[in-house]
């Protein structure tokens, strides 16, 4: 697979690269675990990239990958490997301008004459050169990211937006936060961490987030800036609840476009907030007259509705535990309050053990409305990993596909029902991708056509991240034996 050989390797190798592989990526559910093992033994080549840390070793390895010959799973983990080196190229880069910054630290025309020399040795501006800079510094007062980085567990997105969010904390509070995120890092989406972290930001200090938030408030604007192509983009910094209630008002009136309408979703967007804006201008009355497209509605106005879900004990003021904010995400529990005195609430029960939502199964192929309200409850998202689609607006899928022929309510069941958006949908149907959930941990198992598994582990409700994320109760709870770490393992394998 290698223009050149450079270690022989063995059937004791590869059984450790599958191992290491299954360990790195298949967390602590066993079915994944086995299916990672079958699949990395199957692709040797692939598992050892996929388990190798970054370095040297791996340099010549990738440098050395007949690209055009090789099959297309080891192409793809060649994609991550490249990914896990840029981080330890940028981890490299970073420690080089920390000792820099050191030797200029008496004198700030010394800062900033470093600076213009970073940026002449880049060939890059000067605000290239501060952001490097600053990423830098960062890093200096996070080491624990900085690892991460050093050993491609994180990304350079990853990294900035560990530091991003939680620089408003003290450093003994961000090094707790990175703590507490850094080992299920390598197997979340940037979003995906961000959101975690903006959470652990509102549950280590209330006080100080309500403080900021009231700050920010205060900063809220609209502005413009002009594009080419006589196009201009308009931007809103807004308190999260409002924001997310002018996406609602836009995705209602969009909604209402004529069946033939050949634009799409963003499109029928701006056109709905111009259309909007300029009925009030025009001194019309809004959500009146014809729809965005100048066609007549064929459908009847909803009202917007916003969901957030909240603990008990955060709702009657008894927690500062966060809510989240459907389409928006972790948000400060005084949001849910006032949100909670002019809404409809629904309660959900939840199994006493797990804190899964439950409901009773239906009767028929489409699940009744409370069957479907649990089942948004416990997934959050569409359950393909890294989707970030709202629950709420996702597709109710079989897992196992509906048959007529048998009971509908053995079917229609919360156990056999998952939620996933209509890419992710299509892509089970049609694509040949096969998911499966663990009742066990919650863990949903995404298998590819080619047999490589990837995990998406359950959404915590609000109120029980004090727990740790799943990696910390994976280690609490003894799932892994001594000495074995989320990641790639401790030596490189060989080549």
């Amino acid at each position: 697979m290698f223009d050149r050989v450079l270690v022989e390797r063995t059937a004791e190798d590869d059984v450790a690269a599958a191992l290491a592989f299954a360990r790195s990526h298949a967390g602590r559910s066993i079915p994944a675990q086995e299916i990672a093992v079958r699949w990395a033994l199957n692709h040797p080549v692939a598992a050892r990239l996929a388990a190798a840390r970054p370095g040297p070793a791996l340099v010549d390895a990738l440098d050395h990958l007949a690209v055009a010959d090789a099959p297309s799973e080891d192409l793809l983990e060649a994609v991550g490997a490249w990914d896990r080196l840029a981080a330890w190229v940028a981890a490299g880069q970073a420690r080089v301008l920390q000792e820099l910054h050191r030797r200029s630290a008496g004198s700030t025309w010394a800062q900033k004459g470093l600076l213009d020399e970073v940026a002449g040795t880049l060939g890059a501006s000067g605000r290239a050169a501060r952001v490097l800079m600053d990423r830098a510094i960062a890093l200096g007062e996070a080491p624990e990211v900085h690892d991460a980085l050093r050993e491609g567990l994180v990304s350079v997105r990853k990294a900035d937006v560990l530091l991003r969010d939680t620089g408003t904390l003290t450093g003994e509070q961000a090094r707790e936060v990175h703590d507490r995120l850094l080992p299920d890092a390598p197997l979340m989406t940037a979003p995906q961490l961000s959101a975690a972290a903006r959470r652990a930001v509102l549950e280590i200090d209330p006080e100080a987030a309500q403080a900021r938030h009231e700050q920010a408030r205060r900063d809220r604007c609209v502005v413009m800036e002009p594009s080419g192509d006589c196009m201009a983009t308009i931007s809103a910094f807004l308190p999260a609840v409002d924001a997310v209630r002018v996406m609602r008002g836009l995705d209602t009136i969009a909604a209402i476009a004529d069946p033939d309408d050949p634009r799409g979703i963003d499109a029928r967007r701006a056109d709905a907030l111009v259309d909007v804006l300029a009925d009030v201008l025009e001194g019309g009355r809004v959500l009146r007259g014809p729809a965005p497209d100048g066609r007549s509605r064929r459908r009847r106005q909803r009202a917007v509705k916003l969901s957030i879900t909240v603990s008990a004990d955060a709702l009657a003021g008894a927690s500062n535990s966060p809510a989240e904010l459907d389409g928006y995400g972790p948000v400060l529990p005084d949001a849910a309050r006032q949100l909670a005195r002019e809404a409809a609430w629904h309660f959900q029960r939840t199994d006493p053990v797990t804190g899964e939502a439950l409901e009773q199964p239906g009767s028929r192929y489409r699940p009744p409305d409370a069957l479907r309200a649990a089942v948004v409850a416990r997934d959050v998202t569409c359950t393909f990993p890294g989707c970030r689609v709202a629950a709420s607006t996702c597709d109710l899928d079989h897992t196992i596909p509906f048959d007529g022929s048998r009971d509908a309510a053995e079917q229609t069941c919360r156990s056999n029902l998952a939620a996933l958006c209509r890419h992710h949908h299509n892509l089970k149907t049609h694509g040949g991708w096969a998911p499966r959930r663990d009742a066990a941990t919650g863990i949903t198992v995404w298998t590819s056509r080619a047999g490589k598994p990837y995990s998406r582990a359950p959404v915590l409700p609000p109120g029980d991240h004090a727990q740790g994320p799943p990696a910390a109760r994976r280690r609490a709870g003894g799932a892994h034996d001594a000495g074995e770490r989320d990641g790639p393992p401790a030596g490189d394998p060989p080549f």
